[in-house]
């Protein structure tokens, strides 16, 4: 594959948030901001503050209520996630149709994250077992590298219609040759997220906190965080779908 332009890229992605703004932003909002908050507000302390690679604790077995509520939640997202993708790849695709779209193919990103997911745990079960340093080790590196080599497997399941092998093997093939460029391009949008959710989090529980005690605090920053995270994802949605058609292009 040729170099991606990063710039371009960038570009196009300010241009079409510019112009399309008051379309994806309301899909953002309901469909992955609203859920994810219900997800924090529903997940116990101990299983928010977990380390990646270890075991969650034995105390925070969740009950089956909360099971359900979480999972409902996180395929909502999904649909939303894949609305979104449908909404930044199809010029002229009505809402409706994006939605449509975006939901029906929830099953097929389903299955293609839980291959993705497979490939990823059972290297890290092996060496956790060994030593839980090497795993949150190999955690690390392994979700770098799976984040840009998979980087494509929504956009091509929405808009080629690919199954979940399809897609994993035409993201695979894609990020071939431009692996640095497209994990720059991922630390530098993740890490300016991740801070502005934190300091947002950390305001809004303040405010909460100081007008209506700590759970409305607890509320706010767990909004301000879903707030942050979803528009976050949205801008990186969009800015896949750049690349991916420079990409295919090609």
């Amino acid at each position: 594959m040729k170099p991606v332009s990063l710039s371009a890229a960038w570009e196009e992605t300010l241009a079409f948030m510019k112009r399309e703004g008051a379309l994806v932003f309301p899909v953002a909002l309901l469909f992955i901001a609203i859920p994810l908050a219900l997800i924090l507000q529903v997940l116990p302390d101990q299983m928010r503050n977990m380390t990646p690679g270890t075991p969650p604790p034995a105390a925070a077995v969740l009950p089956n209520g909360v099971k359900m509520t979480i999972a409902a939640a996180a395929l909502v997202i999904l649909g939303g996630a894949l609305s979104c993708y449908a909404l930044a790849a199809k010029p002229g695709i009505s809402l409706r149709e994006a939605l449509a779209l975006g939901f029906r193919r929830v099953p097929h990103a389903f299955a293609a994250a839980f291959l993705v997911g497979l490939g990823l745990a059972i290297p890290l079960v092996a060496l956790s077992a060994v030593s839980p340093a090497v795993g949150q080790l190999y955690m690390l590196a392994a979700s770098l590298f799976f984040s840009v080599r998979f980087l494509f497997l929504n956009v091509a399941i929405v808009d080629q219609l690919d199954g979940p092998i399809a897609a994993v093997r035409r993201s695979w093939a894609m990020t071939r040759g431009n692996f640095w460029r497209l994990l720059l391009l991922i630390v530098a949008v993740a890490v300016p997220i991740m801070l502005v959710q934190v300091v947002a989090g950390m305001l809004l529980g303040l405010i909460g906190f100081a007008l209506g005690g700590p759970e409305l605090g607890k509320q706010l920053g767990d909004l301000a965080t879903a707030v942050v995270l979803a528009l976050g994802q949205l801008f990186m949605i969009v800015l896949t779908v750049r690349l991916y058609r420079q990409l295919s292009a090609s």
